[in-house]
């Protein structure tokens, strides 16, 4: 029997979907069934026969290709039910807007459904959940694509005033992953789902590296469950030509593990890090006028080779060298503000900035202990970042040979645009990151530089 990280990890939690954790925390998970096989489809339309009344309306949200990929046979599947749909248009793609959740809502309200079901791995389950909170009815998802975490997660990535929100969702009860299905996605969507593993790594490196410098609480638990189900889904990704069920089941097991883990927490932080700040805001920048290649596990991955480049020389430059106290409190005393810094760029995102700035502490004090942590930390920092930057590294070099669209002439993004995120990790996002020990060092350029190099190069 093949294994499943996912079920390696849901095995700790009891009945009530409680785990009292190593770690101290009590973690929870809001699941009744996961179906991850040939024959889903007709296992999750089974199920729901026995579990709602003959008649009762069951309200389904696709888009176009979600609709051709399994919408339309898993409504056919039905036929006892009263089905009321949502067909979204492919193109232009749909965006995750509060406007349009709350449209959804308001049809909802309108078709009083027992059930709600999104058809799709995405945006349309980001929808779903979001107004399956809203209207307080129960949703399931039918997954699509293994291309994002979004179906096993509890929060919805939703625009809100033109930014990017991770807003608290209704999870699904019930996730039917039918692999006939999966398998059979769009190679984009394939590497779409491969790109976003990738972050997994650099999540892993900058929540332990939280951990030493800042004593940021941490779930061992959590974390591995993550970064070692991206392992085995990337190594799967070798055989996907020779094996593409294998790498479709591969590759769900590691964006459910994903979702869990997320929901274990009750954050992001076991998945995602500097990667998704840049390529958030590339989303909401509208950078990518490549439409095909504007989905958000390709600029994830996309993100995550930049930042790749950047922590490698970063890490290695502090291989050799400590940093002297006085000499970087002094130049801390001599900076200015960051609202006085802040790039002509930076301003249409200056609310953005704001909240996430309030939200720090940080403050010479703070900076002095943190240098004097380094000096003694040191070493474990390097222990965990280099070994984990050289699999990164792997990673990547399997995707490169796949044809993955990293560079930003593919994917139509310009120099500036590019680069500015990168620039303003800090500013963009309050959750420690090598960024943050790099400008605590007074290193920053250190990566920037290599990054600039990167991308104008590419």
């Amino acid at each position: 029997m093949e294994r499943f990280i996912y079920r390696d990890f849901l095995a700790h939690f009891d009945s009530q979907g409680a785990f009292s954790c190593p770690c101290g925390a009590v973690h929870t998970v809001s699941i009744r069934n996961v179906m991850v096989e040939a024959g889903a489809l007709d296992r999750g339309a089974a199920l729901l026969a026995r579990e709602q009344e003959a008649g009762a309306t069951i309200w389904v949200l696709s888009d176009e290709n979600t609709e051709r990929a399994a919408g339309a046979d898993w409504k056919n599947r039905l036929s006892t039910f009263r089905i009321v749909s949502r067909v979204l248009p492919a193109s232009p793609r749909p965006v995750p807007s509060a406007e349009l959740a709350d449209e959804l809502a308001a049809e909802i309200r309108a078709a009083s459904p027992a059930l709600l079901v999104s058809v799709g791995s995405g945006v349309i389950s980001d929808l779903v959940k979001k107004v399956s909170l809203d209207t307080g009815v129960a949703n399931w998802c039918v997954a699509t694509a293994a291309s994002v975490d979004a179906f096993s997660s509890a929060t919805s990535a939703i625009h809100v005033g033109g930014f990017h929100n991770a807003v608290p969702a209704a999870v699904s009860q019930t996730i039917i992953c039918d692999l006939r299905v999966i398998e059979k996605a769009p190679d984009i969507m394939i590497l779409a789902g491969l790109g976003d593993l990738l972050a997994k790594f650099i999540a892993f490196l900058d929540w332990n590296v939280s951990r030493i410098m800042t004593g940021e609480y941490y779930c061992q638990v959590v974390s591995t469950a993550a970064v070692e189900s991206a392992r085995l889904a990337l190594s799967s990704a070798r055989r996907l030509k020779d094996d593409p069920r294998a790498a479709a089941r591969a590759m769900t097991d590691a964006v459910l593990t994903s979702g869990f883990a997320m929901q274990a927490i009750r954050g992001s932080r076991p998945a995602a890090s500097a990667e998704h700040t840049v390529a958030h805001f590339w989303e909401i920048a509208d950078a990518v006028p490549v439409e095909e290649l504007d989905l958000h596990g390709i600029l994830v991955g996309a993100a995550s080779r930049m930042i790749l480049q950047g922590y490698t020389a970063f890490y290695q430059s502090i291989k050799d060298s400590m940093p002297r106290t006085e000499g970087r409190l002094r130049r801390y005393d001599a900076e200015p503000s960051w609202e006085q810094s802040m790039e002509p760029g930076l301003k249409p995102y200056a609310q953005k900035v704001q909240t996430e700035m309030a939200s720090r502490k940080f403050d010479r004090e703070v900076l002095s202990e943190r240098l004097e942590r380094f000096k003694a930390s040191r070493q474990a920092v390097l222990d965990l970042a280099l070994p984990i930057l050289e699999e990164l590294t792997s990673a990547v070099d399997l995707l490169a040979g796949m044809s993955y669209p990293f560079s930003r002439r593919e994917l139509g993004i310009n120099d500036e645009l590019c680069l500015l995120p990168c620039r303003n990790v800090r500013l963009l996002r309050s959750r420690y990151s090598s960024f943050d020990l790099a400008y605590e060092l007074g290193l920053e350029s250190t990566i920037y530089d290599q990054i600039e190099r990167y991308v104008r190069s590419r």
